[in-house]
């Protein structure tokens, strides 16, 4: 069957997670599956409104996959 997950980095004051690390560790948490694609996308947006300020980098991956039977 084929199936997808969609993984998305994730921001904390401390550690910044990469998209390269969620994918390999999605493949080392279900070793028996089949890739087909990856499908990566990046975005920015920023936030200036009543002297507040802010960007965000969200960076995404869908994995298409399939799973052995």
């Amino acid at each position: 069957m084929i199936r997808t997950k969609y993984l998305v980095t994730r921001k904390s004051r401390l550690y910044i997670e990469e998209i390269d690390e969620l994918i390999n560790r999605f493949f080392e948490e279900n070793p028996s599956i089949e890739l087909i694609d990856i499908k990566y996308q990046s975005n920015i947006s920023a936030v200036a409104d009543g002297g507040v300020r802010a960007t965000y980098f969200y960076n995404s991956a869908l994995v298409i996959y399939k799973e052995v039977e």
